[in-house]
């Protein structure tokens, strides 16, 4: 039976900004914050809607109720396109056990999504890869997506980065170590290389809704940085994100670093922020026409 999702919430701040909305959600559990995101989740299914899915949600409760309510026929998924965040790189990947089949076996399958409607990043080449790149860039741009889910990793990551450059913005060639290839290789990915391909902050941000999850009390660091370090000139994946134009961040307790009523404050206090900038701006625009 499935867990009632209201029921290990015990915050919801929902607030909007310069045409932005934040929603920051904390749960009493990982079990809650899943079943609390998929609730906001299946807002957004139906025929056509673009789903774009981390690998490390598969077997989750999350996933546990979307093959459920497809088995039930509360959704159907035929016509859902599915949008990969990563693929290991230097592999085919119909052919080679990777991130791809992993989420077709998995998942994929279960909820019977038509093949023609899964999209992943590929090249046999990383070192050639430009057009292989621009294919799936191709893929990304022609399918806006409605929902996109990342987590935040123990380093602050987001994906496979903490910090913003120009290199993870858009989709690019992400480099593991050999330590890491090995474990991957006893998990069962048919891998040689240590390359993967991985969409970018830019990609995630062009999404429609943006689902962050953070779970356990190693991100609370970061979940405190998030509010208290925004001015910092070393922007992290993670607070280019908040600025995102409707962005849940879902946690579960021992993540959330503060009460309910002081995370409430900080958010109003960067409202006012953004909306005294936003006045400024324009007061500079129009004295700039006037000059003219």
């Amino acid at each position: 039976m499935l867990v009632e999702s209201n029921c290990g919430i015990i915050k919801n701040d929902l607030l909007n900004y310069g045409g932005e909305i934040v929603k920051y959600i904390v749960c009493n559990s990982e079990t809650a914050v899943l079943n609390r995101m998929y609730d906001e989740f299946e807002k957004n299914l139906e025929d056509g809607a673009v789903i774009c899915l981390p690998e490390n949600i598969i077997n989750t409760q999350f996933t546990n109720r979307m093959i459920d309510d497809n088995k039930m026929g509360k959704y159907r998924y035929k016509h859902v396109i599915m949008l990969g965040q990563r693929e290991f790189a230097d592999i085919d990947i119909e052919e080679k056990f990777g991130l791809y089949r992993y989420a077709r076996y998995e998942l994929f399958k279960k909820l019977d999504v038509e093949t023609k409607n899964i999209y992943y990043p590929q090249t046999l080449n990383s070192n050639d890869c430009e057009e292989d790149l621009n294919t799936y860039k191709e893929v990304l741009s022609d399918n806006p997506i409605d929902v996109a889910v990342v987590f935040l990793g123990s380093d602050g990551g987001i994906l496979d980065y903490r910090f913003a450059d120009e290199v993870n913005k858009n989709l690019h060639i992400v480099e593991f170590s050999n330590e890491e290839k090995s474990q991957l290789q006893d998990a069962g990915m048919e891998i040689d290389g240590n390359k993967l391909i991985s969409i970018g902050y830019e990609n995630l941000m062009a999404a429609r809704n943006l689902f962050v999850v953070v779970l356990g009390s190693d991100k609370r660091k970061y979940i405190e940085e998030l509010f208290e370090n925004e001015d910092s000139d070393k922007k992290t994946i993670l607070s280019i994100l908040n600025d995102h134009k409707n962005l849940f961040i879902f946690t579960d307790k021992e993540a959330s670093y503060k009460s309910e009523e002081e995370v409430n404050r900080l958010i109003k206090q960067r409202q006012k922020r953004l909306e005294i900038k936003e006045r400024e701006e324009k007061l500079q625009n129009e004295e700039k026409k006037k000059d003219r």
